[in-house]
Formats: structure tokens, sequence, C-alpha cells
């Protein structure tokens, strides 16, 4: 284990894996874990494609979704935020080493479910632009 992180509230190791870590993963399942633990698969999705309608390219959705530019804008405002660190985590087999990203919180799970709802409030602030149904059409001219 190389720079070995510690809890910010307790001073346990991370690998021992106090109640405060609410998460430890591979920072390129970082996202992607989040939005599962907190349940928000379907206001993720929305959210997406809202930025995909507003001229996001898929490059810039890679880059706006780093671990960190997520927690920029999605966890650090959050009450049951506690941090986020790196650590260097070595795997079984020589080259399955890697960053992984480790995500603090007093109290985890209601770390999630503020997460989920400020996903849910982001979705109604940003309603998707909705095309004309074809039976509409003739009621809409362009």
């Amino acid at each position: 284990m190389i720079n070995q992180r510690h809890c910010p509230f307790c001073r346990v190791p991370a690998t021992a894996e106090c109640f405060h870590l609410a998460l430890a993963v591979e920072g390129r399942d970082f996202v992607k874990r989040c939005v599962e633990l907190c349940h928000g698969e379907v206001p993720w999705r929305v959210i997406c494609q809202q930025r995909q309608l507003n001229g996001w390219s898929t490059q810039k959705d890679d880059f706006m979704w780093l671990e960190t530019a997520f927690c920029d804008e999605f966890l650090k405002n959050l009450t049951w935020f506690g941090g986020m660190d790196y650590e260097w985590r070595s795997g079984p087999n020589p080259g399955q080493g890697g960053f992984w990203v480790l995500l603090w919180s007093k109290h985890p799970q209601r770390l999630w479910w503020e997460l989920r709802e400020a996903l849910e409030q982001r979705t109604a602030q940003a309603p998707l632009a909705q095309e004309t149904p074809p039976w509409l059409i003739w009621l809409n001219p362009h």
C-alpha cells in the first residue's frame, strides 16, 4: 500500500473500512458506483441526456464525469459529504494496481439518500425538451 489514507473522522486506515468509508473504488468506476449506491440511475440518465441536448460531445462527457468533476458538481455541497481521497492499491497480480477513490461520510446511507435527492432536483430544474408526437405535427407548423 502506497500513500495509505486514514478516515478523517476516526483516523482508522482506509483498508480497515470503518463505518465512515462510504465508497472505496477504482477511479474509473467512481461515478457509476455513486449513482448505483444512491439508486439514482433514472435521474442520472436524464442529466446525461440533458447535457447531450445542450451540445456536450462524448469527449466532453468523458472529461466532465471524472471523479473530481462529479465530486465538485454533485457531492461537495451535500451535508453528509465528508471528503474524498486517493490511494494507490495493488491488485493480486503484478500490473493490477491503480488509484482508488475513497469517499468519506459521517453517515454514508444519508449521503446516498441526499445524493439521490440532489440528482432528482437537478432533473426537475431543467426538463428535457420533448419532440412533438407525430399525431400532433399538424398542430405545430415549423
